[in-house]
């Protein structure tokens, strides 16, 4: 029905169109900490599942310099379609996932995964492996970027993007909607490029998530946007 939303397959596949790499990392990481996972199935220029429904930057018509003719003089009637049967889905898998999980007794956290580009259009480079975002859990924010440092990560906290801005949406609303701690990691798609690369991240993330753990059954409610 959208094709490519009128832009070369290429540009889709680029940092544009998802983000490249992080549903690899964070279904390696569920799998390894016996979590659950969700992830959106749509490219994020269909509808950004990472924003607010009311967010003017939900449907973009135009992402990096690039226009998105598929994007173009949006009707409301189509708008509502994508929140429909693209948008409000994912948010109830999430909440689905967290709701399980907290049946079931387990003491969640949860975790929000997506990669950016390593340098801007304008050519400015952006030099770390991984950002962690927040706004209220300063705390669980610390301690996973103390552990993936360790590791062996470059880090640097809310960059490239800041959670203070507001630009950790899904994370905050399920967070906040069933009362858990939450936190987001922004991963350099520079590490992300191949298969080993995303096993490898999601190995050490899931050994950071390990390592901070409040106790050893503890276990963690993963989801994954492809909103940068």
């Amino acid at each position: 029905m959208y094709g490519t939303l009128g832009i070369p397959r290429a540009d889709l596949r680029d940092h544009i169109g998802w983000d490249v790499g992080a549903a690899a990392v964070m279904g390696e990481a569920a799998r390894r900490l016996g979590a659950p996972c969700v992830a959106s199935r749509w490219s994020r220029l269909l509808i950004d599942c990472n924003r607010d429904a009311a967010d003017p930057s939900l449907i973009v018509a135009r992402s990096d310099g690039r226009e998105i003719p598929g994007n173009a003089r949006l009707t409301r009637r189509e708008r509502e379609r994508r929140l429909a049967e693209y948008y409000a889905p994912y948010h109830e898998a999430v909440d689905r996932a967290i709701r399980r999980a907290l049946a079931r007794g387990d003491d969640v956290r949860l975790l929000s995964v997506h990669s950016f580009t390593p340098c801007l259009q304008d050519g400015r480079p952006r030099p770390f492996d991984i950002g962690v975002l927040y706004d209220r859990h300063v705390p669980l924010a610390r301690r996973l970027g103390s552990a993936l440092r360790k590791i062996g990560y470059t880090i640097r906290y809310n960059e490239p993007y800041s959670g203070l801005a507001g630009l950790i949406y899904s994370a905050r609303r399920h967070g906040d909607g069933n009362g858990i701690p939450y936190v987001e990691l922004e991963i350099n798609n520079g590490l992300l490029r191949d298969t080993a690369g995303t096993k490898r991240l999601g190995r050490d993330v899931a050994k950071a998530l390990q390592s901070i753990a409040a106790r050893p059954s503890a276990r963690s409610a993963a989801e994954r946007t492809r909103a940068g």
